[in-house]
């Protein structure tokens, strides 16, 4: 636990000293139609000139709850949270999505449900409206890909692409993931995410290994921990260590389609 506390300090160090002096964060409050308060994280950086064309919204994994509520993340645990800043370096706007009291907790069912679709189209119509940005792409990690995958198909006409990072492949106790999802249904572009080494039961690689003849799968690894939880933030089934380098070649493929030459991704 040592190790990975200490590598962990690095990578947030790493984070703070590059975006520090031009990358913001802000709460953005709406109010949904009954009037409960919706928010979302919005972080951008703001010495870009002219302002990006692409935005992502940020789904996290577990439960769903950012907690944004309570302030503004420093940087948080979870890998999509606490990389916001790294996707706006990489020139995109980007929105942490926060489900509202409404919704609460996040399960499976209430990730594939109509009033988590009318959040979201909430929140992108903002995005687009306040930041100008034309085209918007879902990322979602881990439990955070079911919503991303069925916002794909919810909302067709808002909604550019679609990237899968730890991909919920397996059902649990929790509920089915993405375990009888067609993903032949997504119209949109589709990009897939993977850790080498991730040990998470209901995420396995060889999954993803199976689809890389249909989609483009981005594969992540090096040196690992790996002591810790399995299906954790902080375990190569949270990128732990290679945070930029993922979020790298997941901006590359957004802005240009272009993939990693050879082998997986590691520590840049």
């Amino acid at each position: 636990m040592k190790r990975i506390f200490t590598r962990w300090m690095l990578v947030t160090g790493l984070i703070a000293s590059q975006a520090h002096a031009v990358v913001t964060d802000q709460l953005i409050d709406l109010a949904k139609p009954n009037g409960t308060r919706l928010r979302y994280l919005l972080t951008v950086d703001a010495a870009l000139a002219p302002r990006p064309d692409t935005g992502v919204i940020l789904f996290a994994g577990g439960q769903g709850n950012v907690r944004l509520a309570e302030g503004i993340p420093q940087p948080g645990a979870n890998f999509l949270v606490r990389t916001r800043h790294l996707f706006a370096q990489e020139k995109l706007t980007v929105a942490v999505y926060d489900p509202s009291p409404d919704i609460g907790s996040l399960s499976d069912q209430a990730r594939m449900s109509g009033p988590h679709a009318d959040e979201v189209a909430q929140v992108l119509a903002h995005l687009k409206r306040e930041t100008g940005v034309n085209h918007v792409y879902l990322v979602g990690t881990s439990r955070g890909t079911i919503s991303a995958a069925h916002l794909a198909l919810a909302l067709p006409a808002q909604v550019d692409g679609v990237v899968l990072t730890s991909t919920l492949f397996q059902a649990s106790r929790a509920g089915p993931g993405l375990s009888g999802f067609d993903f032949s249904t997504i119209r949109q572009p589709l990009l897939f995410v993977h850790h080498v080494a991730d040990g998470c039961k209901t995420t396995p690689p060889h999954t993803a290994r199976s689809l890389s003849g249909s989609y483009p799968v981005v594969w992540v690894g090096g040196e690992q921990d790996s002591g810790g939880d399995a299906c954790g933030p902080f375990s190569a089934h949270g990128y732990l260590g290679h945070e930029p380098a993922a979020v790298h070649a997941i901006a590359e493929w957004i802005l240009q389609r272009k993939l990693p030459s050879a082998g997986p991704v590691a520590a840049r």
